[in-house]
């Protein structure tokens, strides 16, 4: 009875392998269409990574100012029990939100960075941004049309000297001096030579893209693009994180973020206090003319009165 068992099984394991070998068999007909698709998705997930622009996460924090006194300066802080002015309020991250993502702070973040200017690198499939590394640079000497400014063009260094300006299409404009000006129907702009200007590799790629860009619009994709909220809501920290596929100019734009919101506090707090020197001047000042008064009065008085 046992042998019959063992006899079955033997047989049915048989059974299992020759339909295992059957499925195979079926498939394996098609290797060479195996093979091409490996092939096809390998190519294009390199291709991909290849050329795909890759954008990195930038982060940062700043501990906002102290608006415990809702801006009010210490030497105010006095007449507050006499009720010439109001009280303060705590710290409101929500408003420090808004102000670091104001118009405000982020043009004196696109200015100082000069953030309209971008520079590019042509390549044989997409270009690349070159931040801090152009060996040029432009300066706009005069804007006519701030709204039509929006323009792209390439420059092609000759020497040390020249260079061509072609427009967007490719056109040749003409031949230009470094550090002359250029006069078209929006704007004037120079081309300077910057500290990267190295001769030998621009005979090699001497081409440079540039794009200035209206900043009206960049103040507002960047508003969008810098992301500031709390750690918590009762947390005086923001944190600031930006994408972009430069990484060091992230780095460099949220640096100059939390610069310039300090700055600007700085400036709030300095003009608070100045005008609170000048009320306080006044008011002794006035205080003093009423009491030179009041002196003159009881001095007549004491005379009338022997």
């Amino acid at each position: 009875m046992e042998k019959n068992n063992e006899f079955l099984s033997s047989i049915e394991n048989n059974e299992d392998s020759i339909n295992l070998r059957d499925e195979l068999d079926k498939y394996l007909q098609y290797w060479r269409l195996f093979v091409v698709s490996a092939v096809i998705f390998l190519s294009l997930a390199f291709l991909y990574l290849r050329y795909t622009t890759p954008v990195y996460l930038a982060k940062g924090a700043i501990l906002i100012k102290d608006n415990k006194n809702a801006g009010i300066s210490e030497e105010l802080a006095a007449f507050e029990d006499l009720g010439i002015i109001g009280g303060g309020t705590a710290n409101n991250p929500e408003n420090e939100v808004e102000i670091i993502k104001s118009r405000k702070i982020i043009g004196y973040v696109v200015d100082s960075l000069n953030l309209e200017i971008t520079y590019f690198k042509k390549g044989r499939v997409k270009n690349s941004e070159i931040y801090k590394k152009s060996p040029i640079k432009i300066e706009l000497v005069e804007i006519l049309d701030n709204k039509k400014i929006d323009t792209l063009f390439n420059i092609n260094t000759l020497n040390n000297d020249n260079f061509d300006l072609y427009d967007e299409e490719n056109i040749k404009v003409g031949t230009y001096k470094f550090n002359q000006n250029i006069v078209n129907q929006f704007f004037t702009f120079k081309v300077s030579k910057s500290n990267n200007l190295n001769i030998e590799e621009i005979e090699k790629d001497p081409e440079v893209i540039i794009k200035i860009s209206n900043r009206d619009a960049i103040i507002d994709n960047y508003r969008k693009a810098v992301q500031v909220a709390p750690i918590n809501k009762n947390s005086s920290v923001l944190t600031l994180s930006l994408q972009d596929a430069v990484v060091d100019k992230a780095e460099d734009i949220l640096d100059e973020l939390v610069k310039q919101y300090n700055y600007d506090a700085i400036a709030d707090k300095n003009q608070v206090s100045q005008k609170t020197k000048v009320f306080i001047d006044e008011r002794l000042l006035k205080i003093g003319e009423d009491l030179a008064l009041i002196q003159d009065k009881v001095t007549n008085y004491k005379d009338k009165n022997n």
